[in-house]
């Protein structure tokens, strides 16, 4: 393995591993990210009482962006350990899914979580959306560079 690809396979790891604690912590509940949500939406429009179908709504964007955000990256930092192999995207995309599956069964062990597949399905989705824009890229540069 190359070095760089080393440093690609350390970078994939420690990600892992941000997203294994984070799944860890009890901060990161819905409860909890909904009650830092209703706090600041109170204090920055000076209101009590503000709609709690905003405060849900809000809370369920940011819980799924970071879903798709975080295994988005996961398939990002796997595709560059793999991208000299064959069937780079396939296998970076399982990869960050296996990963997602194993972070939610983690999950269910954890006090005040729960595991879900739509999570799973979530995470999927992040890593694939990655891993098409990097192969747009890619063929875009390709493209290019045979001009």
């Amino acid at each position: 393995m190359k070095d760089n690809k080393k440093w690609w396979l350390v970078g994939a790891l420690i990600w892992m591993l941000i997203i294994f604690l984070v799944t860890q912590l009890p901060y990161f509940t819905g409860e909890r990210t909904a009650s830092a949500l209703n706090e600041v939406v109170t204090k920055e429009h000076n209101t009590t009482g503000t709609g709690q179908g905003m405060i849900d709504m809000l809370n369920f964007l940011m819980r799924k962006a970071s879903h798709l955000s975080g295994f988005g990256i996961l398939a990002f930092l796997f595709f560059k350990v793999m991208s000299n192999y064959r069937f780079p995207y396939f296998f970076a995309w399982l990869a960050a899914f296996l990963y997602a599956m194993t972070d939610e069964w983690h999950q269910s062990f954890m006090p005040g979580r729960m595991a879900s597949f739509k999570d799973v399905l979530i995470d999927g989705s992040g890593a694939l959306i990655v891993l098409f824009f990097i192969f747009l890229i890619r063929r875009r540069r390709r493209e290019a560079g045979s001009l």
